[in-house]
């Protein structure tokens, strides 16, 4: 974590980069973010642009997958174990978010950006992160 997440909750655009792939080519997309006003304005290479707004920054980016299912997009919050808890959602606005371990209740030591990049375990749709935490929930049950 490069950035603490309580410096990117006031209210204005922030800007970073994240990669994507599309068609097994590499490239670079652009994110303008507000964790206050929970929008993302997503930019593509080819001039694509749009704005989405959500609960948080976590399902702003859900929206965006939803709307590019033929982009691997390369960052935690694509990843299949991340999801933000409510207090994260609401104290950063959906930026940081926890990587879940089965079996293993989650610590602060694992909560994570959901823009650094990451390429392992990444899946498509917030239907799958949510069957994973389902299943992580299950895991953590004690018999």
């Amino acid at each position: 974590m490069d950035t603490p997440f309580l410096t990117q909750i006031g209210s204005q655009m922030e800007t970073t980069k994240i990669t994507i792939i599309i068609d097994n080519h590499k490239e670079q997309a652009q994110l303008q973010y507000d964790a206050a006003k929970m929008v993302i304005i997503f930019t593509m290479k080819n001039g694509f642009r749009k704005r989405y707004e959500s609960e948080d920054l976590y399902l702003c980016l859900a929206k965006i997958r939803l709307d590019f299912p033929y982009v691997k997009f390369l960052c935690k919050g694509a990843k299949l174990n991340v999801t933000p808890s409510r207090m994260c959602s609401q104290m950063s606005g959906g930026f940081v978010a926890y990587e879940l371990k089965m079996g293993k209740s989650a610590t602060f030591d694992d909560i994570v950006y959901i823009f650094d990049y990451e390429e392992t375990d990444i899946v498509n749709t917030l239907k799958e992160q949510k069957d994973f935490y389902k299943k992580w929930l299950q895991s953590l049950k004690i018999e």
